[in-house]
C-alpha cells in the first residue's frame, strides 16, 4: 500500500480508487498523447476535482503549481486552509486532492502536498472550533457540556483542598410549568424569562446554564442566602411577564450535588431528561 493511501485509509475507510469525477480513469500524460487528447483542462481552467459542492477554484493554487513545476506546499497549505473555512471534511479535502494529481499528473499526490494540505486544514478547523461559544445562542445559558466541565473543575480542586463539593456548592433547578398546548416556541420563550431571572439575581460569578430542553440551574455556593436567593427566583419568574392572562408559574428547588465528580455527571443527564 503507497503512503497516499494509508494516510487517507486512516481517516476513511473506503477503498483507495481513481477519483476523476470528470468521468473516464485517469490516464498518464504518455497515454493521453498517444491517444491524441488533451492531457486535462485548459491552463487555468477550473476543473472538476473534490466532492460534489466543493469549490473547484480552492485546487486552483495546485493545479497551477503542478502545471509550472513549481513547488506545490505553498499551494497546498493554502487550500487546506480554504476548504476547511468552506466546511469540506478532511476525507473529502483528500480526494481532491487525489483527483488533481491523476487528472494532470497521473499518479497520486507528493506526500509534500498531502502533509501540507493536512495540516493547514487541521489547524484552520481548530481556529474555528476555538472560536464557538459555549452558550446557548437562544437563552444566553452555558451549554451542558460546559457545565459539566465547571462541575469537574470544582471536584478536582476540592480534592486537592481536602474540601466538599456538596457541602461548598449545589444546583439551584429552575423548571418553567407551562400549560398543556403550549408551543415549542412559547416554550423557548420561557427559558429566556427564566434565563433574565437567574442572571438578576445570580449575578457574582456563578455558572448559569441549560439542562436539556426543559430546564435551566444555577451552578452556585451554599450561601447563608441562599433560600432567599430561591425564593426570589420564583417570585421573579411568577411577576415577569405582566402581560400574561396568568402568572408565569415555575419549580424551583435546590438539588444538592453527590459526592463524586462520576456521579455529578450522572445527576446531570437525569436532569436533562425530558
Amino acid at each position: 500500500m503507497s503512503l497516499f493511501a494509508d494516510f487517507r485509509r486512516r481517516f476513511d475507510l473506503r477503498p483507495a480508487k481513481s477519483l476523476n469525477l470528470a468521468g473516464s480513469p485517469a490516464r498518464t500524460r504518455s497515454e493521453a498523447s498517444s491517444a491524441g487528447e488533451d492531457s486535462g483542462p485548459p491552463y487555468g481552467a477550473i476543473a472538476p476535482y473534490g466532492a460534489a459542492g466543493t469549490d473547484h477554484r480552492a485546487y486552483l493554487a495546485i493545479a497551477e503549481a503542478l502545471r509550472d513545476g513549481a513547488d506545490v506546499v505553498p499551494a497546498s497549505d493554502e487550500t487546506g486552509r480554504r476548504l476547511a473555512a468552506d466546511g469540506v471534511s478532511l476525507v473529502e479535502a483528500l480526494d481532491g486532492l487525489s483527483a488533481l494529481y491523476r487528472s494532470i499528473a497521473g499518479g497520486e499526490p507528493a506526500f509534500a502536498a498531502v502533509r501540507a494540505l493536512s495540516s493547514s486544514w487541521a489547524e484552520a478547523s481548530l481556529v474555528h472550533l476555538h472560536s464557538l461559544s459555549c452558550e446557548d445562542p437562544l437563552t444566553g445559558l452555558s451549554s451542558l457540556a460546559h457545565l459539566r466541565s465547571r462541575l469537574g473543575e470544582l471536584y478536582r480542586e476540592a480534592e486537592l483542598r481536602g474540601t466538599s463539593v456538596p457541602k461548598d456548592h449545589a444546583l439551584v433547578v429552575v423548571q418553567p410549568v407551562n400549560p398543556p398546548g403550549t408551543s415549542p416556541f412559547d416554550r423557548e420563550l420561557r427559558l429566556v424569562d427564566v434565563a433574565e431571572c437567574l442572571r438578576i439575581v445570580f449575578c457574582g460569578g456563578d455558572v448559569l446554564g441549560r439542562i436539556g430542553a426543559r430546564r435551566a440551574a444555577a451552578l452556585v455556593g451554599r450561601r447563608p442566602n441562599l433560600p432567599q436567593q430561591v425564593a426570589t427566583v420564583r417570585a421573579l419568574i411568577t411577576q415577569w411577564r405582566l402581560d400574561a392572562d396568568g402568572p408565569q408559574l415555575a419549580r424551583v428547588w435546590i438539588e444538592g450535588l453527590p459526592g463524586s465528580d462520576e456521579m455529578a455527571g450522572r445527576l446531570l443527564d437525569e436532569l436533562a431528561r425530558p
